[in-house]
């Protein structure tokens, strides 16, 4: 009598909406230069949608920010954000570096700038460099994040609480910058700080959508929800690339109003500089404090990445006739881009003990593939378990 072979088990189809998503963050790099090219060669195209009103006092990237803050909330568990809370200490230590280090210094590049021939010119840079240091932590840490085993929930509580506080930390940030001329941005920087809009558009665009995604989230089990992530992962995506798209035209088109070539090194420097040391600072504290590796790298992450889209965005419609505003924005971005996508292979936890003096807890499930999009615009990453309550 013969013995029958055992019949294999069909493998689970994945879902389709899943297997597009997880194949083009695979590649995401090469998804995303096609957008920056494509924003650069058609500024005209994405400055009529940018500045098209679907709604009064509304515009398509406002709409797009609004959706990928609810994409966001959706994929995180409110008990991530919970397990983040219980850690103050590494909250707080996250903040001061996100958002006191920049701030430093920008006062030494301010001193820097004195020393340039053209000194009136060159503290430009300065109103440019404190758009982007003002702002808040993107997302993009958290999607870098997932790359290198971060600690999601304290990349939440990081996000998150550097989103609520900055109606305080942008008046600070302004205020440092010096007045280059007698009518300069000094009135605008002044108008900026003082303006009420600036929180509300903080609450209404960032913080409430992410917690109607979060409340979503809490409404929908089962398959439900399972048939619903992986369509609005893909929708975040989508919504990623095309923001990227029109940053990338605006930044591109206000560059190309001829700024001052000698500006272009200081702004090279400056940018770097600002982008850097904070990534730097982030590892430093989360050494001295002995934290685990996963949190480790939250903090680096979360310290160097900020919302560049945000700086850009403004500077751009603040202060067209100053085009020097946009270069250390540029260089910062692409700083910022180039150290998050080196730092998660040194930041992965590896097996035994690291240099924090823990041995690390290698997290189950499939490495995480997704990458940073130049948008920089706040999109969560989830968990490797995040189809589960």
């Amino acid at each position: 009598m013969s013995r029958s072979t055992p019949r294999r088990r069909p493998a689970a189809r994945r879902h389709p909406a899943t297997v597009t998503d997880r194949a083009l963050r695979a590649h995401l790099a090469a998804a995303t230069l096609p957008a920056c090219a494509l924003g650069a060669a058609l500024p005209g195209l994405a400055d009529s949608l940018r500045h098209c009103h679907p709604a009064t006092g509304v515009t398509p990237p406002m709409l797009m920010l609004l959706v990928a803050m609810f994409v966001g909330g959706y994929e995180v568990r409110a008990v991530e954000l919970g397990r983040a809370l219980l850690r103050p200490g590494l909250l707080l230590s996250g903040l001061a570096v996100a958002l006191l280090l920049r701030m430093v210094v920008l006062l030494g590049a301010e001193r820097a700038v004195g020393c340039w021939p053209d000194h009136r010119e060159a503290l430009w840079l300065v109103v440019g460099l404190s758009l982007t240091a003002t702002m808040p932590v993107a997302g993009a840490a958290q999607t870098w994040g997932a790359k290198a085993q971060a600690d999601a929930p304290l990349g939440v509580g990081l996000v998150l609480a550097t989103t609520l506080a900055s109606p305080l930390t942008v008046p600070l940030g302004l205020a440092l910058a010096e007045e280059p001329e007698g009518s300069g941005p000094r009135a605008v920087l002044d108008a900026l700080a003082q303006a009420d809009s600036t929180c509300a558009f903080m609450a209404l665009w960032v913080a409430a959508p992410c917690l109607a995604g979060m409340a979503a989230r809490r409404l929908t089990r089962g398959r439900a929800r399972e048939t619903a992530l992986p369509w609005l992962r893909l929708l975040g995506l989508a919504n990623a690339l095309g923001l990227t798209f029109l940053n990338a035209a605006g930044v591109a088109g206000a560059i190309g109003h001829r700024p001052d070539p000698r500006l272009v090194g200081p702004a090279l420097l400056a940018g770097a500089a600002v982008c850097a040391l904070p990534f730097l600072a982030g590892w430093l504290t989360a050494r001295r404090a002995r934290a685990r590796r996963d949190a480790a790298a939250t903090l680096t992450l979360a310290s160097g990445l900020n919302n560049t889209s945000a700086a850009a965005a403004l500077a751009g419609c603040q202060f067209t006739g100053h085009p020097a505003v946009l270069l250390p924005i540029f260089f910062y971005g692409a700083t910022q881009q180039l150290l998050a996508a080196c730092l998660p292979r040194l930041l992965r936890p590896r097996p035994g003990p690291d240099a924090f003096g823990a041995v690390p807890t290698l997290r189950p499930g499939p490495a995480a593939t997704t990458a940073a999009t130049c948008g920089d615009v706040p999109t969560l990453s989830p968990r490797p378990d995040f189809t589960h309550a």
